[in-house]
């Protein structure tokens, strides 16, 4: 039996004997985060694109009122067909002072203090320059950064945008959580989380792994479903008794218009529009108000182009 000096650094075939070891006593090993610079060494196809990992920290949840104190970029070359990553091109991580003090219960998750933050901007021409050639934005929760980067950067509207916690049905792969140190812990590492580029390069490497039930990568997934055109089907004067069915068709309740609403693939309209018929309205006339996403404006605050059609 070979012994190990712990006392000194394991080479990486020692390693691999101890993961050997304890996985054959239904114990797995997490790895720290491996460094890349690309994921590929692989000539890359000649159609590339690239792609911004983007994660943001801030002062707190409220996107009316709260600021942000971190932007963290991962911008990579991606194969739009098949998801591979290749040459990692731009780690991007700036602090910016909110003018405002960070409240305790923020700095407990994120570690960032006002000492950290005081008298720092981020440069906004870098960040302009950097996504000038981006093709899309990716977020783990776009519906939370992308709102809190369009204020603070209005130019970051003109990109599209995607949402690798939504967009990727990680519980129908059979992952039990979608939340990113989650995944980490699946597909075998960890990493030091809630500062901006550790998060994005984390889900870089998650976006890199393949999926338990396709085996296709996480990211050529995330890409095809993010070029599906989506329509927010409101359910106008839907009958109160009618709130649970809803409900349990994922229709979620805009406070705001006073309505109940969902989004769906684009090509599901019709099968949307019987079920409401059916369930919901009893077979008599109703509207629905059809706003249309797509990735200009999903995840945003800004509507697509909206229209009211009536159904008998």
């Amino acid at each position: 039996m070979e012994t190990i000096d712990y006392s000194l650094e394991p080479s990486a075939q020692q390693i691999n004997k101890i993961a050997d070891w304890l996985a054959r006593g239904n114990c797995r090993v997490i790895r720290p985060l491996p460094p890349r610079t690309a994921y590929s060494d692989a000539p890359p196809p000649e159609k590339l694109i690239t792609v911004a990992i983007l994660d943001t920290e801030t002062t707190g949840t409220n996107q009316a009122s709260d600021k942000i104190i971190e932007l963290g970029m991962v911008l990579v070359e991606v194969c739009p067909a098949t998801g591979q990553a290749y040459r990692i091109v731009e780690v991007f991580d700036e602090l910016e002072d909110p003018g405002m003090p960070i409240p305790e219960e923020s700095s407990k998750i994120h570690h960032i203090s006002d000492e950290m933050v005081a008298g720092k901007r981020i440069d906004d021409a870098a960040v302009e320059s950097l996504i000038a050639g981006v093709s899309l934005v990716v977020a783990h929760n776009a519906g939370f950064d992308r709102v809190f980067v369009e204020q603070r950067f209005p130019f970051f509207a003109a990109k599209a945008w995607a949402c690798s916690w939504a967009q990727i049905p990680w519980s129908a792969q059979g992952i039990g959580s979608s939340k990113l140190e989650f995944l980490a812990y699946f597909y075998g590492f960890h990493f030091t989380g809630h500062r901006a580029s550790n998060d994005c390069l984390a889900l870089l490497e998650v976006l890199q792994q393949p999926l338990p039930s396709s085996g296709a990568k996480a990211m050529a997934l995330l890409l095809e479903n993010a070029r599906v055109c989506e329509i927010k089907v409101s359910a106008l004067g839907s009958p109160f008794d009618s709130k649970d069915a809803l409900k349990a068709r994922a229709y979620r309740w805009n406070a705001d218009k006073k309505v109940w609403a969902r989004s769906i693939p684009k090509h599901a309209l019709d099968d949307e529009v019987a079920w409401l018929r059916s369930a919901v309205y009893g077979g008599k006339e109703f509207r629905l108000e059809l706003e249309k996403m797509t990735v200009m404006n999903r995840y945003s605050t800004r509507p697509g182009p909206v229209e009211v059609v009536s159904y008998d």
